[in-house]
């Protein structure tokens, strides 16, 4: 229609008009480019809320993940020093010989941790990083991740095979059954009595504690445990911080002024 009109204004020297159907046609390409904009526009950003609520989900099973792991890798921990004391001193502090055995074996536990890192891969795969908008919250995302593949926080000890290979298996089974507890995601290192005499739970306390190699792995073992839980700490802190940076973005909080 609108060529039809200007090819009859050609015709007919009618310039003005010609002039006029021009400009029709340019702000007529020109609106419809501005609201495919628009739409676009308002795509992504319904896109951005999405997969910011999903980051938001993420950020909070991490910190609920890493605050159990901080409990565990202290425990861990705890256990280690008092069974590298002994060994060093020969001094229990007051500890029974099954309590110390279970120490040994409680020291040689992990508890990995993975991040809820899904929907930022996501992102990242596709090239859509730029769908946050946020530069500080994109930059602040990329180095949580990039932290989170430390490979301190999901490390498997030698101590861990080797300490084991030499603690009767109806005593592990025992320790298994009635001194540890876990469900898909948490553990628990849980107190228990004795299935053995003390005298054979010092027998198989000897063995390890006089066992130098082994001493060395396990001192080695509980210091990864205390840098691992100073990490999550800080991991922590970082993935709280995160979190309310996401919540202003969503709208659920006002900034601080």
């Amino acid at each position: 229609m609108i060529l039809s009109r200007v090819i009859e204004h050609v015709k007919a020297q009618n310039w003005t008009a010609v002039i006029l159907d021009f400009v029709i046609v340019v702000v007529g390409v020109f609106i419809g480019i501005q609201v495919s904009n628009w739409n676009e526009a308002r795509v992504d950003r319904a896109r951005a809320q999405a997969f910011l609520e999903r980051i938001a989900t993420d950020l909070d099973t991490d910190i609920a993940t890493y605050r159990d792991r901080l409990q565990f890798w202290g425990e861990v921990y705890d256990y280690g020093a008092k069974a590298a004391a002994y060994a060093e001193s020969g001094d229990a502090d007051g500890l029974s010989q099954w309590r110390l055995l279970v120490a040994y074996f409680q020291a040689s536990q992990v508890a990995e941790f993975y991040p809820a890192n899904s929907t930022y891969e996501e992102l990242k795969s596709a090239g859509e990083l730029g769908l946050i908008a946020n530069t500080k919250l994109r930059d602040s995302l990329a180095k949580y991740y990039r932290s989170a593949a430390n490979p301190i926080i999901t490390e498997r000890p030698a101590y861990r095979m080797h300490v084991r290979g030499l603690i009767p298996l109806s005593v592990q089974s025992h320790i298994w059954n009635h001194c540890y507890a876990a469900d898909s995601e948490i553990q628990r290192l849980l107190d228990c009595d004795s299935p053995i005499s003390e005298a054979d739970a010092r027998s198989i306390v000897e063995a390890i504690s006089q066992d130098k190699s082994l001493m060395n792995e396990l001192r080695y073992w509980a210091s990864t445990m205390e840098v691992a839980s100073m990490f999550g700490t800080h991991s922590v802190a970082l993935a709280v911080s995160l979190r309310q940076i996401v919540k202003v973005e969503l709208g659920e909080t006002e900034s601080a002024p």
